[in-house]
């Protein structure tokens, strides 16, 4: 008999507990989102005992949590936050519900239950006052980090999204930040570039104003000394967060981008109004062409010679380069900037492709400007005088101005081509374009590329002029030559598909006669004798009709993908 009331305590000293477990749980589900569910639903055991399985209705958010840092954490043994630490076990409510254990009331208390330090950064920040003001619009943990699948902070994936939710808020310091060397990185690559949090902090972020923001005074060398060896007041002098469109408190950058953009407009239309004349004109040319005596097609004339050509290679080379290193960096949070980012191996190995690229450019440069040197020392200085005088050289004349006036009439009013000599006005055009490219994009370049040399010389804010000028220049220099210079030097009627004479630097006799009757006209038939080549290389020719189709296809392709972005986001201009 003792034996029997024993083994009844014993009995009723096991179910009693979970009977009564289970009477305050189902108390409590009377308030939760799982009100009118038995236990069974989410524990696993016909008694209802046993750990919760969320996974039964809640099977996206369960999978998002999987990929979480908190259960990544759980896997390896290092106990962590699961979904009732956040949401509790029983009196679970919706998130709108101000009871809710992450309703925005209670969300930063839930986090900082684990994550204290943070909490109390929080706590002193500029979006905890701006809670107090308007709790349902004020940032807080999940706007940052998400509800589920929360990675790490370095993780390029959080990097990028975090910098473009912080955009959401601050969107004129975004568009500037994205246009900066910083942003680029960032928006490239992800994880290894200065970010908001960088410079602001993370969750104890304060107004720049306040003494103790890491921007404020004696501060800000402190923080730029964290990425930078050399800060001085002139390199803090750059504008952080300048706009291109802030007439207000940014007027030189200002009218700087507006310049820029005036540019980019006269020389479009210019070179727009030029090229549909050209096509209007095309029968007319057509028809003078059949009616012109023909040469030889088989006859071969010098034109360019080995030195100049190398240079146009180089010159070429280099620009097809800087194209497709550098329009990634103008517009990082594109697509197609990130997937040529993604091919050419990442921003690491853009910025090396890009300054490689660079000094490729300086290298055309330094041959072209050997040739001059060795031309004034050949001639002497009153007889290179001469030469720039002469037709023979690419420096302006009133006659080019005249073949232009010419060249129109013929496009506009069907009248016969102008005689051309060495060289035609669009060909002088093109060449000096290069110098004031030259000076433009290369100084800006420089500056860029050095920018402790830039601001132990000049303010920091040098640096925000020569990104614009850097950019809109590369820019327009981009278009003019991937759809002007391609159609006027290789596209146009008569030379389609290709122009080979400044890759091989022979120029048949039917074209030598048609297109540079002046030219062919001063020369003695001596001179002319002593021009003749050999016809070009077969396999050469093949090589250089694959690498002019390549370049052709590369760069319409990067100006297709410009106009794209522009229409896509709304913008008249590129």
């Amino acid at each position: 008999m003792k034996l029997l009331s024993y083994g009844v305590l014993l009995i009723i000293s096991y179910f009693f507990p979970l009977l009564v477990s289970n009477a305050q749980a189902e108390t409590v589900l009377e308030g939760s989102v799982h009100r009118g569910f038995g236990c069974q639903v989410c524990h696993n055991s016909p008694q209802g005992g046993g750990p919760a399985h969320c996974t039964r209705c809640h099977d996206h958010q369960v999978g998002a949590y999987m990929q979480d840092v908190h259960a990544k954490k759980n896997s390896k043994g290092n106990p962590n936050a699961t979904c009732y630490d956040c949401h509790g076990s029983h009196d679970i409510r919706p998130v709108s519900d101000p009871g809710s254990m992450v309703s925005s009331g209670k969300l930063s208390k839930t986090c900082g239950a684990c994550h204290m330090r943070e909490k109390r950064g929080f706590e002193s920040s500029i979006h905890e006052e701006i809670f107090q003001d308007d709790p349902a619009t004020a940032p807080g943990c999940v706007t940052c980090h998400g509800f589920h699948g929360i990675t790490r902070v370095r993780e390029p994936g959080f990097v990028k999204d975090t910098v473009k939710t912080c955009g959401k808020c601050h969107e004129d310091a975004f568009e500037a930040y994205i246009d900066s060397l910083h942003g680029q990185v960032v928006t490239l690559e992800g994880g290894i570039g200065a970010t908001c949090w960088d410079c602001h902090s993370s969750h104890d972020i304060l107004e720049v104003s306040d003494p103790a923001s890491p921007l404020a005074g004696p501060r800000k060398a402190h923080t730029c000394g964290k990425c930078h060896s050399r800060v001085t007041s002139s390199f803090m002098s750059y504008w952080s967060h300048a706009s291109i469109n802030d007439k207000v408190n940014y007027p030189l950058l200002y009218y700087a981008y507006k310049m820029m953009k005036l540019l980019f407009i006269v020389v479009m239309l210019t070179a727009t109004i030029h090229t549909l004349a050209w096509l209007r004109a095309f029968p007319e040319t057509v028809r003078s062409r059949i009616e012109k005596p023909k040469g030889r097609h088989y006859v071969y004339y010098l034109r360019f010679r080995s030195w100049h050509r190398l240079t146009h290679f180089v010159l070429f080379m280099s620009v097809m380069g800087l194209a497709l290193s550098g329009l990634p960096l103008r517009y990082p949070d594109t697509d197609w900037a990130g997937k040529i980012s993604e091919i050419l191996g990442g921003f690491k190995t853009i910025d090396l492709l890009h300054r490689s690229m660079a000094g490729l450019l300086f290298l055309a440069v330094v041959l072209h400007g050997y040739y001059i040197i060795k031309l004034v020392r050949k001639k002497g200085l009153m007889g290179f005088v001469r030469f720039l005088l002469s037709p023979d050289s690419l420096f302006p004349k009133i006659q080019d101005f005249k073949e232009a006036w010419e060249e129109f009439q013929c496009f506009l009013r069907g009248k016969r081509e102008p005689q051309k000599d060495k060289w035609s006005y669009w060909e002088k055009f093109d060449y000096w374009a290069v110098f004031w490219g030259m000076i433009v994009i290369g100084g800006s370049g420089l500056m860029l590329a050095f920018p402790k040399i830039t601001t132990s010389l000049f303010p920091g804010w040098v640096l925000n002029m020569a990104l614009v000028f850097h950019s809109e220049e590369a820019l327009l220099a981009i278009f003019f030559l991937f759809i002007f210079h391609f159609f006027h030097a290789h596209l146009r009627p008569l030379k389609f598909p290709i122009d080979e004479t400044i890759f091989t630097g022979r120029i048949s006799e039917e074209d030598f006669f048609h297109e540079r009757q002046l030219e062919v006209a001063r020369r003695s038939p001596e001179e002319l004798e002593k021009m003749k080549v050999p016809p070009p290389n077969f396999f050469f020719r093949v090589a250089v009709y694959t690498v002019s189709f390549i370049a052709v296809d590369i760069g319409l392709v990067l100006i297709a993908c410009i106009l794209y972005t522009a229409w896509k986001t709304g913008t008249l201009l590129p």
